[in-house]
């Protein structure tokens, strides 16, 4: 069983809020960093099953990268994650940083209750 709030850091809408009162961002800047995050997870999460290295998705969705090979896919991915946000929206890699500590753990936790109820529609 996947537990959703293994991924949700404590009082994460406040420190959202402090995010972007500190990084002076706008409420769409915002949505836009969770799109590229969001489209970055699930691309970085297909190729990475397509290339059969389906156990250490697992471990990442569920919020328990135990193995070296899962801790190495979730820092890859947050490194990816940053990169993007940097590239298309011309963040400073501190704001991108810090960015994607809060919105990954989010977009992977709603990633996960996807593909739970895939499985279980298939089932």
């Amino acid at each position: 069983m996947i537990h959703m709030s293994a991924y949700i850091p404590k009082n994460a809408d406040v420190k959202l809020r402090s995010l972007l009162h500190w990084s002076k961002l706008r409420q769409e800047q915002l949505g836009e960093a969770f799109l590229i995050t969001k489209d970055t997870v699930l691309g970085f999460l297909k190729r990475q099953i397509e290339h059969g290295n389906w156990r250490s998705v697992l471990e990442v969705l569920k919020g328990k990268p135990m193995t070296q090979a899962g801790r190495y896919m979730l820092s890859e991915l947050r490194s990816k994650a940053v990169r993007k946000l940097i590239m298309r929206m011309g963040l400073r890699p501190v704001i991108a940083t810090a960015l994607v500590i809060l919105l990954l753990p989010i977009i992977l936790a709603k990633v996960a209750g996807e593909v739970i109820g895939w499985i279980r529609n298939r089932n």
